[in-house]
């Protein structure tokens, strides 16, 4: 009876932790919500409504997050950026601003369908496409479908050869359990703050504001979305095609990347003829804000 008594103590002890912890995170991802500028516009593509920033003139570049990100992860290197190239950094259905209609095809095949359909209501023939961790894989998928709407192919930190598969089968198959899942245990402050530090090669240059601003927007994202996301899982799917991209690539990675391994970026040079891997020593999977000033270096020198 003592030892019922001391294990129903410490789970109820938990399950107010959970609460609370829960109810901080709503909390602080409001606040910071509200501080999130809104200078883009709304696009409506097929049943989806697209929130995109553009800025700058010239020749189009295409910025693609990765998941759970959104345009502000370009943040740092935008400004320069459209100095010299007109800059579309879009949010994808379902992340950032974006909210998705939970009807559409979310698959990376998915969102490559989408980014083709966007850049024709945009006029946009062909366009530089930089595509960052998940939204480089949809950028590949792009390459791959659609060559002729790409100029050239910038990967950083890129997925491409494995499944993303964080979930065990009981919670990817059951949409109550993933909804309680990632709504009070992965989408919360404390672990998604320990998944950001994780994805930086360098913790010291873990910035607050920056963190609590992004999530917010991760808080954002709807859990019905993501059991959807989830459920049309292709990642991994193009990885014995991607030798068949023919279009002119930059591959940029972070040296110390805990998330997809400097490996992966190798074996996409490999894959990709004429390809070019660029290692920005000391950055994480996040090597754009890590260090803008040498990965906008690397672009420029890349795009000119």
């Amino acid at each position: 009876m003592h030892v019922l008594k001391t294990i129903f103590t410490v789970l109820f002890i938990l399950l107010i932790a959970i609460i609370v912890h829960a109810l901080f995170s709503v909390t602080m991802a409001r606040i910071y919500l509200g501080r999130i500028d809104h200078d883009g516009e709304y696009i409506t593509v097929g049943k989806e409504k697209l929130y995109i920033e553009v800025s700058g003139a010239g020749d189009p570049i295409i910025l693609i997050h990765g998941f759970l990100g959104s345009h502000f992860d370009f943040e740092s290197i935008v400004e320069e950026l459209s100095t010299f190239r007109k800059v579309y950094a879009v949010d994808l259905p379902g992340f950032g601003l974006s909210r998705a209609s939970l009807e559409g095809d979310y698959s990376r095949k998915g969102y490559a369908d989408l980014v083709s359909a966007l850049m024709h209501i945009l006029n946009i023939d062909r366009a530089d496409i930089l595509g960052h961790s998940m939204g480089g894989e949809i950028a590949l998928n792009l390459a791959y479908y659609y060559p002729e709407r790409v100029k050239s192919l910038i990967l950083v930190d890129s997925m491409g050869y494995s499944k993303m598969d964080f979930l065990s089968s009981l919670i990817e198959g059951n949409e109550f359990l993933n909804h309680v899942f990632m709504r009070y245990f992965f989408q919360t402050y404390m672990v998604q703050r320990f998944t950001f530090r994780q994805k930086l090669g360098d913790v010291s240059k873990f910035n607050r504001e920056f963190f609590n601003l992004s999530f917010s927007l991760i808080d954002h994202v709807s859990p019905a979305f993501l059991y959807r996301l989830n459920s049309q899982n292709d990642s991994g799917a193009l990885s014995e095609r991607i030798g068949d991209i023919k279009s002119r690539t930059l591959i940029i990675w972070g040296e110390k990347d805990r998330i997809a391994p400097v490996a992966d970026g190798e074996r996409l040079k490999t894959d990709i003829l004429g390809s070019e891997l660029e290692i920005i020593t000391g950055a994480g999977h996040l090597p754009m804000l890590e260090d803008p000033h040498l990965f906008l270096e690397k672009l420029k020198h890349f795009l000119n």
